[in-house]
């Protein structure tokens, strides 16, 4: 499922903004998110304000089985 407030399909990222090291991402069903490592979890709006602040998402293929 897609939300209409950003356009990530579900699955895991590496994510990073400006200099900072990467980080993993899981965005879910809904659009929310969990920081990889963290129980904070986060709305559909959050994740949407990463986006617009300018931190990239980049999609990590799930392994092959």
């Amino acid at each position: 499922m897609h939300t209409k407030i950003h356009d990530l399909k579900p699955g895991y990222y590496w994510y990073t903004m400006a200099n900072d090291p990467l980080a993993i991402i899981h965005i879910h069903d809904d659009g929310g998110a969990t920081l990889m490592g963290t129980d904070f979890r986060m709305e559909a709006q959050g994740v949407a304000d990463m986006i617009q602040q300018g931190e990239r998402f980049f999609w990590i293929d799930p392994p092959v089985l």
